[in-house]
């Protein structure tokens, strides 16, 4: 199995600096400054880099101004319901990281872990306990026209599936479907509940 490299654009866009720079400083022919960047980074070539960023971009932009939808592991892989429309995305959970990480450390303080006096220590602790939680995270990039609002995304995922998602993100925005979109405790898989704030 090839090994995937997830990073951002930025990143990306600071390597072809570096490399840049690595050529006005010295001997190296612009390839060569490409290469040594490459390797450097723990690539086998220039090639390899810029086939990665074609993938990650992907991912990135979904996140960013697309739709990414999360959902509890069990629930995709035994009742997703698979369309083209839906790719599986594992490279989404690096541009949705801190959101998700926000969320955990949040509600592992207001639930029972704080009732019962318990609290992770420090910022590690919690970012352990939070990576094996993650291991239940299964990540869709949608890949068609995004809906114009987070309501409008849960006919799709209703289609999709028989269970609601954990969280996605609509053109940017972190949304927890139960929190941001019920009303009355009652999440309206049809889309057709009005006057929300999140819409």
């Amino acid at each position: 199995m090839k090994k995937a490299f997830v990073f951002s654009s930025a990143t990306f866009g600071k390597w072809k600096q570096k490399a840049r720079a690595l050529k006005r400083a010295g001997p190296l022919s612009h390839h060569e400054a490409l290469e040594q960047v490459a390797t450097a980074n723990g690539f086998d070539n220039w090639h390899q880099v810029v086939n990665q960023a074609k993938l990650n971009e992907l991912s990135e932009a979904a996140c960013r101004s697309g739709l990414v939808v999360a959902y509890d592991i069990k629930d995709a892989l035994d009742n997703w319901k698979e369309h083209e429309s839906f790719v599986a995305d594992e490279r989404a959970f690096a541009f949705c990281d801190a959101d998700l990480f926000a969320w955990y450390k949040r509600n592992e303080d207001e639930e029972e872990n704080l009732a019962a006096g318990y609290r992770p220590a420090d910022e590690a602790e919690y970012r352990n306990e939070y990576e094996e939680w993650t291991m239940n995270v299964y990540f869709f990039r949608y890949c068609g026209s995004i809906p114009a609002t987070p309501r409008a995304v849960l006919p799709l995922l209703d289609e999709r599936c028989f269970f609601a998602p954990m969280f996605f993100w609509h053109a940017g925005k972190f949304i927890e479907p139960f929190r941001d979109l019920a009303i009355d405790g009652t999440l309206d898989m049809s889309g057709n509940t009005k006057l929300n704030s999140a819409d």
